[in-house]
């Protein structure tokens, strides 16, 4: 999984290095730079040794950041950014008297803190920048418990929490079309955090009775993955 989308990714970057060399004159020239970039990234985690001796599958998640440039009309920004990703999810549905109940009990992986990238404007059709992430990563486990005939949320149940540092670096690449300030954005990067204790779902021994959480085993580990995401960024 690894090979194919790091494979895929310098397909992406080739293709695009030949449409800048036909379009690449026709970008205008900026002279004073925005101080503001926003971003928004669908990602794709893959898990990498010890993480995936408990999580074998590539999960998805989302991604949001906010930076300032930090001198003007220079390549540095920096600023926040917060991500989560679905690690294990499970739901039973049954009724408690007169009233018909989806319980369901997952697990995430949230990510917030401060980023900062040098991003050199070249003026192409393609244009790599460099970024790092530093911050806290929390493990959540939660029990949520819906009414499904009317659709309401009873209650709300927090199983296990924790949380420690979380880092991140990502090489990536904005694809800038005739609107300068809206662009495609690739990356491809890691992100890990020291060891913790969290609870996944256990999928051989995962029953159809009792309480979804019931299903669910803790374990210990750091956290490595290799991270691909695919965005839009925007500047003002």
């Amino acid at each position: 999984m690894n090979r194919f989308f790091i494979s895929h990714s310098f397909l992406l970057i080739i293709v695009l290095m030949v449409l800048s060399s036909i379009r690449g004159q026709s970008q205008e020239v900026i002279k004073a730079l925005p101080r503001w970039l926003v971003s928004g990234h669908i990602n794709y985690m893959h898990p990498g040794d010890p993480t995936d001796k408990f999580i074998e599958d590539g999960k998805f998640g989302y991604q949001f950041e906010a930076q300032y440039r930090v001198q003007y009309n220079k390549p540095f920004l920096a600023g926040l950014y917060f991500q989560e990703t679905g690690l294990s999810r499970y739901v039973l549905k049954y009724t408690d008297g007169d009233t018909d109940i989806k319980e369901k009990a997952n697990t995430r992986r949230i990510g917030m803190g401060l980023t900062a990238g040098f991003y050199p404007e070249i003026n192409w059709l393609l244009q790599p920048y460099l970024q790092g992430r530093v911050g806290y990563t929390i493990f959540q486990t939660s029990s949520i418990l819906t009414d499904t005939d009317e659709d309401e949320i009873i209650e709300r149940i927090s199983e296990k929490t924790t949380s420690v540092p979380g880092y991140g670096m990502d090489l990536g690449i904005h694809v800038v079309p005739n609107i300068w300030y809206v662009r495609g954005d690739v990356r491809i990067g890691f992100e890990t955090n020291p060891s913790t204790s969290y609870m996944l779902l256990d999928e051989e021994n995962q029953g159809e009775t009792g309480f979804p959480i019931d299903y669910f085993v803790e374990h210990r580990s750091a956290g490595r993955w290799l991270k691909v995401s695919i965005g839009l960024s925007y500047l003002f």
